[in-house]
């Protein structure tokens, strides 16, 4: 019987053993094995050391310039319980928002940073029977004080930061005729400024830690109805001149250095009312007859005229719009809080 042997199993039959490496082939690699392992060990190392310096010397990333500047916040959120709220002062981590209440209990309302109202400031009896209404409020840095003026009374009322009423600010020097006390701001080092309405004679006064008058900002009749005022990083005053529709800007000297005025062009106003600086050096002026607010970069040595960045807001009564909105504050979280009179809220907007 013939028999007939079975061809030997190709590389294409799935069954069939793949031949044994060649003992080049096994030298060539050993050969190579270590230089490859020893390389990838060297680059995961670089990795591992890059990524390490990486999370510990990142910084933020930089705000890309002439786009990020431009950009308007947002609307956030909105804080109620205050009837027609005029000002507002929030502490610089914003745990604290004072917001007075210039109708209803005509108190200072106080809420904490998720909206929840914590508290209420109540003036003093008034020894003249005098009624009370609440206007602004400033938080001194130097003692964290709440200083609120009250026009009705003529009067700056002190709490502390428990909110316990304190005494009534005794200004110490001549202010003539006396005053009416209206916006309110401190500067870095304590002193006070303050907006003075009463009769014909409308002026900033700037007042010692101590409480002494130490000079008078504003010509005789070149302020007409000061409104808001606040000290910027440079030592410069911005108050909104409001019957005059423009804001302006002094030097710490009391010298006056520039003017954004009333008009219908790009960051022209229409009635100014509370003014704030933030940490970036943005300007915010609430235009109330507009609706809006105004938002420009505060002036430097070489040009002190604040350079418009845009506006935000308009007006309604929906979240985000404003229904003649008066007051305003900023935080370090880049929060944003507007006193939304007629609307009878305060709005939180942000970054």
């Amino acid at each position: 019987m013939t028999t007939v042997d079975n061809p030997p199993p190709t590389a294409a039959d799935p069954a069939a053993p793949l031949p044994a490496p060649g003992p080049h082939r096994t030298s060539r690699w050993r050969r190579w094995r270590r230089p490859v392992v020893a390389a990838l060990a060297l680059l995961i190392a670089i990795l591992v050391m890059v990524a390490i310096w990486y999370l510990r010397s990142r910084r933020p990333l930089s705000e890309l310039p002439g786009l990020a500047e431009d950009r308007m916040p947002h609307y956030v959120f909105s804080l109620y319980g205050a009837t027609h709220p005029l000002g507002v002062a929030v502490l610089p981590s914003g745990d604290r928002i004072y917001v007075t209440e210039s109708d209803g209990d005509r108190v200072v309302r106080v809420y904490n940073r998720s909206g929840k109202e914590i508290g209420t400031l109540r003036p003093p009896p008034s020894s003249t029977g005098a009624a009370h209404i609440p206007v602004y409020v400033a938080i001194n840095p130097a003692t964290d004080d709440i200083y609120v003026s009250d026009r009705m009374a003529a009067a700056v009322h002190v709490y502390d930061a428990a909110g316990r009423y304190r005494r009534t600010f005794a200004p110490r020097g001549d202010l003539g005729a006396g005053w009416e006390p209206l916006g309110l701001a401190f500067d870095r080092d304590g002193r006070l400024y303050a907006t003075d309405v009463r009769g014909g004679t409308h002026r900033v006064l700037v007042f010692g830690a101590d409480g002494t008058l130490q000079r008078t900002l504003g010509l005789p009749n070149s302020l007409s109805f000061p409104n808001g005022v606040v000290v910027d990083g440079s030592g410069n005053i911005e108050v909104s001149d409001s019957n005059n529709g423009r804001v302006v800007v002094f030097d710490p000297a009391g010298k006056l250095l520039a003017a954004i005025n009333r008009g219908v062009g790009d960051g022209d106003l229409g009635l100014p009312r509370g003014v704030t600086v933030d940490d970036k050096g943005r300007l915010y002026v609430v235009d109330t007859t507009n609706h809006a607010v105004r938002v420009y970069r505060v002036g430097d040595g070489t040009d002190p005229l604040p350079v418009y960045l845009g506006s935000f807001g308009q007006e309604g009564l929906l979240d985000g719009r404003f229904e003649y909105p008066n007051g305003i504050a900023t935080d370090t979280r880049s929060r944003i809080y507007v006193t939304d009179r007629e609307n009878n809220r305060v709005q939180v907007w942000s970054y």
